[in-house]
């Protein structure tokens, strides 16, 4: 799979807090490298282990280092009673 070029917004501060660990921030830029204008995505579990080459136990570990800090915020879509994919909102900027 190609990589899309261009650019996207990163929080300095988040990339070089060394509180969070390297494979949370590198989750995060990759989450951000899918943002939209609304800082949110929903890149499948599959896509982001290809993308960080990370094992499901390790992302699921780091994610939740995101989640937990309230940089990141899980929502689980739902389609009347069924329930979809999630949704990742990035809280790192204020959207206008």
């Amino acid at each position: 799979m190609k990589a899309k070029k261009g650019f996207r917004k990163v929080d300095n501060s988040i990339i070089f807090d060394t509180s969070l660990t390297p494979e949370a921030r590198f989750i995060y830029t990759c989450l951000a490298c899918h943002a939209d204008k609304k800082r949110e995505c929903y890149p499948s579990i599959d896509t982001l282990l290809r993308e960080t080459g990370m094992s499901k136990t390790t992302l699921y570990k780091h994610l939740k280092q995101l989640t937990d800090r309230g940089i990141v915020e899980k929502v689980q879509k739902k389609n009347g009673n069924l329930y979809g994919g999630i949704i990742y909102r990035l809280k790192d900027f204020e959207v206008s």
